[in-house]
């Protein structure tokens, strides 16, 4: 199982001075990589003709510009919306799952490692989620992580940390459905695995930044999300949430806001 991540950073629309990172992942079952590319790429020229199916990158900041919005509030059609539509369609028809961090904790959200011993809530927050979607979905096939490539330094951090993680603590050890070095890819044309994963990123990045525009495109896309209930018969959500930790106060023992 191939599972591309992107990430994407942006303000909060209706809390001034807040912000979020958002990192996604979008699972593709290996033996279909060949026949997604292809699909994908007949909806690619479909809505925008073959130069920019062979040559174009699908990117959710372009599809999803304010005046593609103001427009379609006008009446007039509009190829962006009508492609992402589709392409949502696409994703839930295969069945393909999508898996998030949505962080609105400033010292996280960059999902940076700055200590390679101790790997961020962010990314274990995931991998928990992909983990327990292998055993029970997958259980005979391993998860392979896969990374937009940053920042040589960033990429470098990250997979010492997320190594480290898997082979050197008992909780990163437990989860082993998934394959123990990442990945990191160069996004281009020819890589759907990663234009997915950016084009979801920016739709979740988008819905908790408050963008309501975004809302039914992803009411639509949130049915893709991957969703389970765990031994406690609790649900729990593919997208996970962390909110932002709050000072402590004079004469309050506990520090809010931390997520379980």
């Amino acid at each position: 199982m191939l599972i591309f991540f992107d990430e994407s950073f942006r303000n909060s629309l209706s809390e001034p001075g807040a912000s979020l990172g958002t990192l996604c992942g979008i699972a593709i079952p290996e033996k279909e990589m060949g026949r997604v590319s292809e699909e994908v790429y007949r909806i690619k020229k479909k809505h925008f003709g073959v130069d920019f199916a062979k040559e174009m990158e699908i990117k959710g900041k372009d599809l999803f510009k304010n005046y593609v919005f103001r427009l379609a509030a006008k009446g007039i059609e509009s190829k962006n919306l009508n492609f992402s539509k589709d392409l949502i369609h696409y994703i839930r028809g295969k069945k393909l799952k999508i898996f998030g961090c949505v962080c609105f904790e400033k010292s996280i959200q960059r999902f940076e490692c700055e200590d390679v011993r101790a790997l961020d809530m962010t990314f274990r927050y995931l991998f928990e989620r992909i983990d327990t979607f292998m055993k029970i979905e997958h259980s005979d096939s391993m998860a392979k992580l896969i990374f937009d490539d940053r920042d040589y330094g960033i990429n470098r951090k990250n997979s010492e940390a997320i190594t480290n993680f898997f082979l050197r603590t008992s909780k990163g050890s437990s989860m082993d459905s998934i394959i123990k070095t990442p990945f990191f890819a160069i996004s281009q044309s020819q890589n759907v695995g990663l234009q997915l994963a950016d084009f979801v990123t920016t739709v979740i990045g988008l819905k908790y930044a408050n963008e309501t525009k975004i809302e039914p495109y992803y009411a639509d896309l949130k049915k893709s999300v991957y969703s389970y209930y765990d031994e406690n018969d609790r649900f729990i959500s593919g997208i996970k949430v962390i909110h932002p930790r709050k000072e402590k106060t004079p004469g309050d023992p506990k520090i809010r806001g931390r997520d379980k």
